[in-house]
């Protein structure tokens, strides 16, 4: 296989991640967007589909540059996560501890580079070094070499692997289903108390009767009493040394996050004495008890678990599924979490014995006929766990070999793969569509066939099979999320013909999105009341303001307008849902006073020479960050900016700038090209939200609010208009293309307003 070589940085854009200021609440309330830690990389992210935190539009646009979106490949660069890979294909933000390849070029397959950084962990923690807290920064990681083959045999191997790690992701959301089944039959039952009773309607909501019990500090049923978890079961610590040449089902915190199971380990690659584990034993996590990593142990053998696990074992087989169920509690998370001791949050653990002094409700009819319940529950769950293991084994044993050539993707590989599949099949059964039509044809075929004639029929049924891919039939909700995806699609790519920038895009993508996930119609059959209720829940729920209604309006009015110029609808939906009102606020400038508050506290001269520049140009932020040191004319005082719509503008700038602006520049020693970097090394352009972010530290320095870029301008435009610039100048000067929005500036000082009305109407 000819592989070529590659940097990193060559295949596609390197991005470093970033937190938004959790100063700002509104940085992460009502966040949809999802923001990964390297906890959730360890996890697997695109692949397993699980997130931890949310942030808000406006987080998101605070560290707009540091985000990424469509097809990424993640990997953790800080100390225990150093090497754990991730994929993902959305749009997405990152802490400052992961960096992302996105933007791929043409020739790569992005979750080709994915499979290929997986095997490649313990060279990342070779080249990040051995300090305490091992890093590796994004110039180190820029620079790393892979190999590559070409575009053809990159899908080949993606095609194999990332089979296996569909169907893994499948039996996950299988089990999450169950999980969620079992969850709301327990708070059915011993939350609500509705279990049902000897006429088999719901005892509560039946009128039945409520004592209270002094134990449990609650009412519960009469008849029934408050008992610890260690009168349910008792706890376990017997251990071994796992044996070297074997192979043991073992769970271990690392192999509960990556797949809610066990791994098949060898005996060698096992440090530490283990649990010796047996069926029907319930484990819960004593290490950092608010993830509630439990295990209801399924049959196996060779079966260890980690000692950062408390082992129960319930005293009466029928009630283990309601002990489960009771540890797998939001209560009983809460308890363990608050009873958690250690000197570091992230490495807390909870007393055995305090675990098991939680108390709970019982009576024991109507805990073990919820057992029974809950233990079929249960059986499926272990069969796909199982199936989970069996996969995800083949996969990491997969994987290598196909990274360096020791096995190749042809059709003895895909007979191997697809044999080795129906081996485990009768174990777990695990059938895949293919499998589930081959054995159709031979179920018709077994009365009038041999023996060796259907083995002879199901050898030539899989080898013409093998080079094709069944699909089900598409549900209708998938056919239609399907048409909606393309519509919006289109629309999308027509805006950015249109020259809209990537921050409007993200905009108006996220917001339809919305609309669609909410209204679940085909968009050609959204009504102008759908859209009306969905503006106003947003509006009641969300708390969202009037203006933000209004530009979501503006938003559907130019999708749907689009739709009905294309054709595909004969009216817009919006076209009855009128502008709203939003009321006219005076907005603030700055004052003298404050100005010179502002310069006087200023520490450094990039940051004095940034705001004499901004209040004296009345620039945007966006263009600000833009201008390079060759873009300064210091001779007629002015520099060119590229504003919105990449359009170009002068913009000219007083003495005091000038001075400011040489002195700054004078005493730079770096070769960045752009006007202003970061203070320190490697002295990397400002983002907007560096900008942003230093302005409002300045601002709070002397106890100023709201300080942002944009109140400069603002302020210039007030001040310009104040002193009798013609509104035509202002304008051209702001770079604005309708005079309207320079009006606004004009409505501004409410103090002028007072004296022109002295001055001309007493």
């Amino acid at each position: 296989m000819e592989l070529k070589k590659y940097k990193l940085a060559d295949i596609g854009k390197v991005i470093t991640g970033k937190t938004p200021s959790t100063s700002i609440a509104e940085n992460y309330a009502w966040g949809t967007i999802p923001f990964y830690t390297p906890e959730d990389v360890a996890k697997g992210l695109g692949m397993m589909g699980r997130n931890s935190r949310f942030i808000s539009e406006t987080g998101f646009e605070e560290i707009e540059s540091n985000t990424i979106s469509g097809e990424s490949v993640l990997v953790g660069c800080i100390g225990s996560d150093m090497g754990n890979v991730a994929y993902s294909n959305i749009t997405c933000a990152t802490n400052q501890q992961i960096n992302a390849i996105t933007q791929f070029k043409n020739g790569i397959e992005p979750l080709y580079v994915y499979y290929l950084l997986s095997t490649m962990k313990s060279y990342f923690q070779k080249i990040a070094g051995s300090t305490t807290t091992p890093i590796l920064p994004k110039s180190v990681f820029e620079e790393i070499e892979i190999h590559l083959p070409g575009m053809k045999k990159q899908k080949d191997v993606v095609s194999i692997l990332y089979a296996l790690d569909r169907k893994i992701e499948l039996n996950k959301q299988i089990n999450d289903n169950l999980e969620a089944m079992a969850k709301q039959l327990y708070d059915y039952w011993f939350v609500q108390f509705d279990f049902p009773n000897e006429k088999g309607k719901p005892y509560k909501s039946s009128g039945g009767a409520m004592v209270w019990n002094e134990k449990l500090k609650r009412e519960i049923p009469q008849g029934w009493s408050g008992v610890s978890l260690k009168d349910l079961a008792l706890t376990s610590r017997n251990a071994i040394t796992p044996v070297e040449n074997e192979v043991y089902q073992h769970f271990s915190i690392p192999s509960f996050d990556a797949c809610g199971s066990y791994s098949l380990d060898n005996g060698s690659d096992i440090k530490s004495d283990k649990f010796v584990l047996q069926k029907g034993q319930l484990l819960v996590s004593k290490l950092n008890p608010w993830f509630n990593r439990v295990v209801w142990v399924p049959k196996g053998t060779n079966m260890i678990g980690s000692t950062e696990f408390v082992v129960l074992n319930p005293n009466n087989e029928s009630e283990s599924g309601y002990i489960y169920s009771v540890i797998k509690s939001p209560k009983f998370i809460a308890y363990c979490s608050q009873a958690a001791t250690g000197t570091s949050h992230s490495q807390r653990r909870v007393s055995p014995d305090v675990l098991m002094a939680f108390k709970v409700v019982y009576e024991q009819g109507v805990v073990q006929k919820y057992g029974c319940l809950i233990e079929k529950i249960q059986k499926q769950q272990a069969e796909l766990l199982y199936e989970i293991a069996i996969l995800t084994k083949q996969r990491d044993e997969l994987l290598p070999l196909l990274m360096n050539g020791q096995a190749s993707v042809n059709y003895h590989l895909s007979a191997s793969l697809l044999s080795s599949l129906i081996l485990y099949r009768d174990q777990y059964k695990f059938y895949d569509m293919k499998e589930t039509i081959i054995q159709t044809v031979l179920d018709g075929m077994r009365a009038v066939l041999t023996e060796n004639q259907l083995d002879l029929l199901t050898d030539v049924t899989r080898k013409a099979l093998s080079e094709c891919e069944i699909t089900p039939k598409a549900t209708e909700e998938e056919q239609r999320n399907k048409e909606n995806v393309e519509l919006l699609g289109a629309f999308i790519s027509s805006k950015k013909v249109e020259g809209c920038s990537d921050k409007t895009i993200h905009y108006y993508k996220s917001s339809i999105e919305k609309l669609i996930a909410t209204v679940k119609k085909n968009v050609c059959d959204i009504a102008t009341n759908d859209i009306r209720c969905y503006l106003a829940d947003q509006q009641e729920q969300r708390g969202l303001s009037k203006v933000t209604i209004d530009n979501l309006r503006r938003i559907y009015s130019s999708f749907f307008s689009w739709l009905e110029d294309e054709d595909y609808i004969t009216k817009s939906p919006v076209r009855r849902i009128h502008k709203v009102r939003t009321d006219a606020l005076v907005k603030e400038v700055l004052t003298d006073e404050n100005i010179e508050v502002l310069r006087d506290s200023c520490q450094e001269l990039r940051d004095i020479a940034m705001i004499d520049l901004l209040l004296s140009t009345g620039m945007r932020v966006g263009e600000l960050v833009k201008i390079n040191r060759d873009d300064i004319d210091f001779q007629e005082r002015q520099c060119v900016v590229f504003g919105k719509g990449n359009k170009e503008r002068e913009v000219y700038f007083n003495a005091r700038t000038k001075i400011h602006l040489k002195k700054y520049l004078e005493q730079r020693t770096d070769t960045n090209p752009a006007l202003f970097v970061s203070l320190h090394e490697p002295h990397t352009r400002l983002t907007i939200s560096g900008v942003e972010v230093r302005l409002r530290q300045l601002g709070k320095r002397v106890n100023l609010n709201k300080v942002h870029p944009h109140k400069f301008r603002r302020t210039l435009a007030t001040m310009a208009i104040d002193k009798g610039m013609p509104i035509e100048q202002v304008q051209k000067m702001l770079g604005h293309v309708k005079i309207d929005t320079t009006l606004h500036y004009a409505m501004v000082n409410q103090t002028n307003v007072k004296i022109a009305h002295r001055k001309f109407l007493n």
